[in-house]
């Protein structure tokens, strides 16, 4: 059996039965090949009501950031296992990524559910390393008034030194960006460049390269590195990432013309817009990058 599909027996447990060897294969085989919207209807007609079903349409409703259709899955889940801590980190980042679209207003109500499922996560299992971060990111960003902390913040990422070195390197980058150090924010950005490096296992999440290339970025170091990490994360592009192939194009277009490399920027650019071709932004930077 491979890896993978061992992965989902142990997750599902005794719901598995349900499902035949040949029907699993479909569903892994459409989202291996990126066919996420065909995937998506094959398990509403077929699982919609089962804990597999709901599970990859939660994370398949977040991946085209239909948050409500994810939540409700993710609710269901929680149902079934209110004591999974996967399914309570689920819930919250959802919910987390609804607030970050809808007005602060009515983002404020979403709080205390954003923080009760995070923190449910972490009391369920100390060592997820997704919810600490989470919620390291969570205290940060809050104002103090709907119960943001910085010492709390910084508590969660020191969480994560034990677990995974990548992750705390990140974590204490956003905390050194928070205190406007940004020499000591892309010190922490390019540690974890180097652990990525030095051990690739560690990269246990497809989108990691995505983000340790925006941040390396956005604080001007190991230049040299990002087109690599950017195609690392295009390559291995999935049903569980929160960017796509197109951002990340739009990413290096965006640095190649702050370099002054049109022939980069071009063809980035144009990438980007091969896989979304009414994106405003990559449109307009395709017209400036004509004026280089």
């Amino acid at each position: 059996m491979q890896v993978k599909r061992l992965f989902f027996v142990l997750l599902i447990g005794a719901s598995f039965s349900a499902f035949s060897q040949k029907k699993l294969e479909i569903v892994e085989t459409l989202l291996a090949e990126n066919k996420i919207l065909h995937a998506k209807d094959f398990l509403k007609e077929n699982y919609a009501d089962s804990e597999y079903g709901k599970l990859y349409l939660g994370d398949i409703n977040s991946h085209l950031k239909q948050w409500d259709s994810a939540i409700s899955y993710y609710e269901e889940l929680l149902e079934l296992k209110p004591d999974c801590a996967l399914y309570n980190f689920k819930l919250g980042g959802a919910l987390g990524m609804k607030a970050m679209e809808i007005s602060k207003f009515q983002a404020a109500f979403l709080i205390p559910d954003i923080k009760k499922y995070l923190e449910k996560a972490v009391s369920l299992d100390p060592n997820h390393v997704e919810s600490h971060r989470a919620l390291s990111q969570l205290y940060l960003e809050l104002p103090s008034m709907l119960g943001g902390d910085f010492e709390k913040a910084l508590s969660h990422a020191k969480k994560i030194k034990q677990l995974s070195r990548l992750d705390y390197c990140i974590a204490m980058t956003f905390i050194y960006a928070y205190k406007d150090n940004t020499v000591t924010a892309g010190d922490f950005i390019n540690k974890a460049i180097q652990e990525a490096k030095k051990d690739p296992s560690l990269l246990i999440r497809n989108y990691l390269y995505f983000e340790l290339a925006q941040e390396a970025v956005r604080f001007q170091v190991a230049s040299s590195e990002v087109d690599e990490l950017m195609a690392k994360f295009v390559k291995g592009f999935n049903y569980l990432d929160l960017k796509t192939p197109a951002e990340a194009y739009l990413k290096l277009a965006q640095l190649s013309k702050k370099r002054g490399n049109k022939i980069g920027a071009k063809k980035y650019i144009t990438k980007s817009l091969e896989y979304d071709a009414e994106a405003e932004v990559a449109l307009e930077l395709q017209e400036d990058i004509k004026d280089m």
